[in-house]
This record gives C-alpha cells, sequence and structure tokens, in this order.
C-alpha cells in the first residue's frame, strides 16, 4: 500500500480512501475452497465477500496475485466524481454557449460525420461500456474492478454525450427518428461493429480488456479524433472540436491503464506473454478492419481541406502501436 495514503491520528494508523476501494473490496472467503459445492461449479466460478456477493470467471491469463495491477491515477470514486463534475460543467457550457452563438448548425462537407459517425457512436460506446462492464463484474483484482468500472462510466458518459449532441445538431429538421440505423447500415462503421459484438460474446475478462484497451483503441482513437477534430477544424466547425476535446481525456486515461494491465499481468506471470500475444494476435486483424472501414470517410474530407489521407495516418498509428507493444516485449501483428 502507498505510504502516501496512510493517515495518523491520535497513533491510530488509518487505511486511505485508495486502499480501501481497492484493496479491501476484494473479500476472503471463496467457493473453490468449499467442497460444499459442486466441483464442477467450484472450478468456473469463484464467490467472494465483504461489499456483497459476485462471480469471477476464469481467465487464461495466470494471475498469482490478485493485488499486482495498480491504477497510475489513483482514482477513488471522490476524486473521479469531482474530476467528471468539472468537465461534465465545461461540456454543459460549451453547449449552451453554441447554441447562443449560433454554433450548432450543419456544415454540408460534414454531412457524413452529422447524419451517420455521430449518431453511431452512441452504440459504439455504449458497446466498450458493456465490455468493460463485464470485466470489473469478473476480475478478483479490487483495483481492476475500478479501473473497468470508471471506464464504464466514461463510455456511458461518452454514449450519453453523442446522443445529446446529435440531437441538438438535428433538432431542426427532427432527423433523428430512427438512430440506431447508422449502426446497423451505414457501411464505415460495419466493421466496428463486427468488432464490438464478437466481443460482447468473448468470456474471458482479461482478454476484453486487452483487446478494448490495448489492441482497438491505440488504432481506433487517432481515426477517432479525425472525424471529430481534424476534419470539422477543417470545414470551419468550432463546436464538433470542442465537444470531442472535452471528453478526450477519458480515453487517453484508457490507453494508460491498459498498458499498466499488461505490463502488471508480465510481471506477475512470465508464461503470461504468450498468451497476451495470442490475444493481439487474434483481435488486431478485426480492429485494423474497424478503421480501414473509416478510411473512405477521412479521404473524401480532402475536397474540403482535410490536408492528412487515411494511408498515411494508418502508418503512422500502427508504427506507434508497434513501438508501444514493443516497450512491453510484445509484437504487433501483421498489418
Amino acid at each position: 500500500m502507498a505510504r502516501s495514503t496512510w493517515c495518523y491520528l491520535k497513533n491510530e494508523k488509518r487505511i486511505g480512501e485508495y486502499e480501501e476501494l481497492t484493496v479491501r473490496s476484494v473479500g476472503h472467503w471463496w467457493l473453490g475452497d468449499d467442497p460444499q459445492w459442486a466441483q464442477e461449479l467450484r472450478r468456473g466460478f469463484h464467490l467472494y465477500s465483504e461489499t456483497g456477493i459476485t462471480m469471477i470467471e476464469p481467465t487464461r491469463l495466470h494471475v498469482n496475485d490478485v493485488g499486482a495491477y495498480r491504477d497510475p491515477f489513483k482514482l477513488t470514486y471522490r476524486s473521479y466524481t469531482l474530476q467528471q463534475d468539472g468537465e461534465e460543467k465545461k461540456l454543459d457550457g460549451l453547449l449552451e454557449g453554441a447554441k447562443l452563438a449560433g454554433g450548432l448548425y450543419r456544415k454540408p462537407a460534414l454531412a457524413d460525420i452529422v447524419h451517420n459517425y455521430i449518431p453511431a457512436m452512441r452504440h459504439a460506446f455504449w458497446g466498450f461500456g458493456m465490455l468493460q462492464t463485464y470485466g470489473a463484474a469478473y476480475t478478483p483484482s479490487g483495483t481492476v474492478m475500478n479501473s473497468l468500472l470508471f471506464q464504464t462510466f466514461d463510455c456511458m458518459r461518452h454514449a450519453q454525450r453523442f446522443v445529446e449532441l446529435a440531437w441538438e445538431l438535428e433538432l431542426e429538421e427532427g432527423e433523428a427518428d430512427e438512430p440506431h440505423r447508422p449502426w446497423m447500415i451505414w457501411a464505415p462503421v460495419q466493421a466496428l461493429r463486427r468488432f464490438v459484438e464478437r466481443a460482447l460474446t468473448n468470456f474471458d475478462w482479461a482478454e476484453n480488456l486487452v483487446l478494448l484497451n490495448t489492441v482497438l483503441a491505440p488504432l481506433f482513437q487517432p481515426v477517432h479524433e479525425a472525424l471529430m477534430v481534424g476534419i470539422p477544424q477543417s470545414a470551419g466547425d468550432w463546436v464538433i472540436p470542442q465537444f470531442w476535446l472535452r471528453l478526450a481525456e477519458d480515453t487517453k486515461r484508457h490507453r494508460v491503464l491498459g498498458r499498466e494491465f499488461i505490463r502488471a499481468a508480465l510481471k506477475d506471470d512470465p508464461r503470461n506473454r504468450s498468451i497476451l500475444q495470442d490475444w493481439i494476435e487474434k483481435w488486431h486483424p478485426l480492429a485494423l478492419d474497424a478503421i480501414d472501414g473509416l478510411g473512405p470517410v477521412i479521404d473524401a474530407a480532402a475536397v474540403h481541406g482535410f490536408a492528412t489521407r487515411y494511408a498515411e495516418m494508418r502508418a503512422a498509428i500502427l508504427d506507434l502501436e508497434a513501438k508501444e507493444l514493443a516497450s512491453c516485449g510484445l509484437a504487433l501483428a501483421c498489418a
């Protein structure tokens, strides 16, 4: 435990909020050690108590020390809530200011982004949040549980805000009657939808954490930023870029947490290296398909002044991801 979070009062040593929420949230009795339960159940699930009863799914990872992973941001419920409350106020102010300034109008150059991409993203972020909810429910690590719960809250917030932005941009003509249609039929996001739907059928909580934070996020986030920041800016829009920049810090934190989880797993047991590499090779082609589907939208923005071509962006993204994985002793799957 970090001494910085311990307090001394009247010669009493009291556990800090961070440890209380991340270490003591995992209980001390296990169904797997109790012979009164059927062996088949004990092999597949464990129960723990102290903050209630929950189940833990098995994972291919070798987990010797459930406390090996530590959140580098040391977020607690209180610090997270205070942080996000400030960000929500900024975002509310942005949207209100945009309304007053007449900035919430649709530019023809951004038709695909406004009519299709923004409505689709509520479903993408909802799917990301469901993956993180699953991981938080089944990990034996209290720290991983908390980190994934905060990511779930982030994605719920993102999904809600994308709903709101779509409403505001399309309110005048009432075009938001079927917001699910772009997610279901718009060609550029179908590979991303397949990635999310396939991931939601995967029943290894650690694999889900890796496929989302370590495999998809480094590929998807730069493309998403181009669609929400770069292209709108090139078309003269200021509301959409500022909207996403108020949310982008969350996703940067997710990538850091993903890297820290990888490092903790490798340090905990050397056998995890081959497992992690298997997961990268399994999910990387699907993640690459997800961003390649959006490539034509990026290239089409050239006629409106967006200077970066998708092939150039793709090469830079893969180069950076390869370096990040190499720093952990892992390799990028062939593109």
